[in-house]
C-alpha cells in the first residue's frame, strides 16, 4: 500500500494543550485587524491530521488555488481556523486545523513571486478538544469537501475515540448506513482501499464489490481491471465488473471446422452406405461437395468472405 495512505490510516493520538491566544501572537509578531494576521513561517500543521491524499486531483486543486493567489492576493474572507497550543517547554505553537490546501497554495504562491508575509486566522478560544476538530474535518464550512475515502478516514478516527454511529451521524451529518459503509471500506483489502484513494475505482463500485464477493472481492477487482486494461481505461467503473453473456460466434466456428467439415463430407460421400440415403440427401451433399471442390481448384474449402465482416461486427 502507498506509504502515503499508511499514515492517513494510523492511529492519531496527538494531544492538544491550550495556550494563550494573546501570548502566542504577541510572540510570533501576529498582528490584529478584523483576523489575526500571522506570519505564515509561524503557522504550524498538526502532524498527520489532514486527511487528504495527495493524488492527482488534489495537486491540480492546490495549483489552482496558487494561481488564484497569485493574480488575486489571498482573499481576508477565507481564513485559516486556528488553534493555540502550549508546549512542555511553555512556549506556545500556533496550529491551524483547518485550510492545510490554502496555506500549501500560499506557499507555492510565495515562491512563484506572490508578496505574501501573513495569512488571517480565525483562532479557537478554549474549550475546543481534538474530538471537535475531527468533526471539523468534516462538517468544516470553507475548502473542497473531503472525498469518500477521506471522510472514511475521520469516521474511523472518531470510531476509535470510542464514538458510537449515532453521535458520529449527529455530529458529521452523514446517515448511519453511510458511516457503515465507510467503515466497511476501511476494512477491506489495502489495493482496493487505495484504488478508491487514487481515484482508480469509486467508493460505491468499491463497496458494491464487497457486498457481492466478500473474501473473493480482490479476485473480481482483478478481472474488472484486466478488462479495463484492455479497454484501454484507467479508472474501473461497473461495466468492467458484469460477466458479458456467452454469444455463439457462428460464422467463426464454421470457418475454424470448414477443413473437418469436408473431411466428413468426403468420408460420407465415399461410405458404402452413402447409396442407402435418400436421394435428396444424395444430391444435397454432393451438391456441396461440388461447390467446395470449384472453389478454388483444390478441393479445399473456401472460406465466403462475408464470415470474416461478420466475424469482425460480433468481436
Amino acid at each position: 500500500m502507498d506509504s502515503q495512505l499508511k499514515l492517513l490510516e494510523k492511529d492519531f493520538d496527538k494531544v492538544l494543550v491550550p495556550g494563550s491566544i494573546k501570548i502566542a501572537m504577541k510572540d510570533t509578531g501576529s498582528g490584529s485587524r478584523d483576523l489575526w494576521q500571522v506570519p505564515i513561517n509561524e503557522i504550524q500543521v498538526i502532524e498527520d491530521l489532514n486527511p487528504r491524499v495527495m493524488n492527482d486531483a488534489y495537486k491540480a486543486h492546490i495549483r489552482s488555488l496558487a494561481d488564484s493567489i497569485l493574480s488575486e492576493g489571498f482573499f481576508q474572507e477565507c481564513p485559516l481556523a486556528g488553534y493555540v497550543n502550549k508546549n512542555d517547554d511553555g512556549t506556545q505553537t500556533i496550529f491551524i486545523y483547518s485550510g492545510h490546501t490554502r496555506l500549501a497554495a500560499a506557499k507555492i504562491a510565495i515562491l512563484e513571486g506572490a508578496k505574501l508575509e501573513k495569512l488571517p486566522v480565525v483562532v479557537s478560544t478554549h474549550g475546543l478538544n481534538m474530538d471537535d476538530i475531527t468533526v471539523s474535518l468534516i462538517r468544516g464550512n470553507g475548502g473542497k469537501s473531503l472525498s469518500y475515502y477521506e471522510s472514511a478516514i475521520v469516521c474511523k478516527r472518531l470510531v476509535r475515540l470510542g464514538w458510537d454511529l449515532d453521535v458520529i451521524s449527529k455530529r458529521t451529518g452523514i446517515t448511519v448506513p453511510l458511516i457503515k459503509n465507510r467503515l466497511d471500506l476501511m476494512a477491506a483489502p489495502a489495493k482496493l482501499r487505495e484504488m478508491v484513494a487514487m481515484s482508480e475505482m469509486s467508493a460505491t463500485l468499491a463497496i458494491e464489490l464487497l457486498n457481492t464477493h466478500g473474501s473473493k472481492v480482490m479476485d473480481a477487482v482483478q478481472n474488472a481491471v484486466d478488462v479495463a486494461t484492455t479497454e484501454g481505461k484507467t479508472k474501473v467503473k461497473k461495466a468492467q465488473t458484469v460477466s458479458k453473456p456467452f454469444v455463439f460466434n457462428q460464422a467463426k466456428f464454421v470457418k475454424q471446422a470448414a477443413p473437418k467439415l469436408y473431411e466428413a463430407a468426403t468420408q460420407v460421400h465415399k461410405d458404402p452406405g452413402f447409396a442407402g440415403l435418400s436421394q435428396d440427401t444424395r444430391d444435397l451433399l454432393e451438391k456441396l461437395l461440388t461447390e467446395i471442390q470449384s472453389g478454388d481448384g483444390k478441393g479445399q474449402p473456401e472460406v465466403d468472405p462475408r464470415q470474416t465482416d461478420i466475424e469482425e461486427g460480433q468481436s
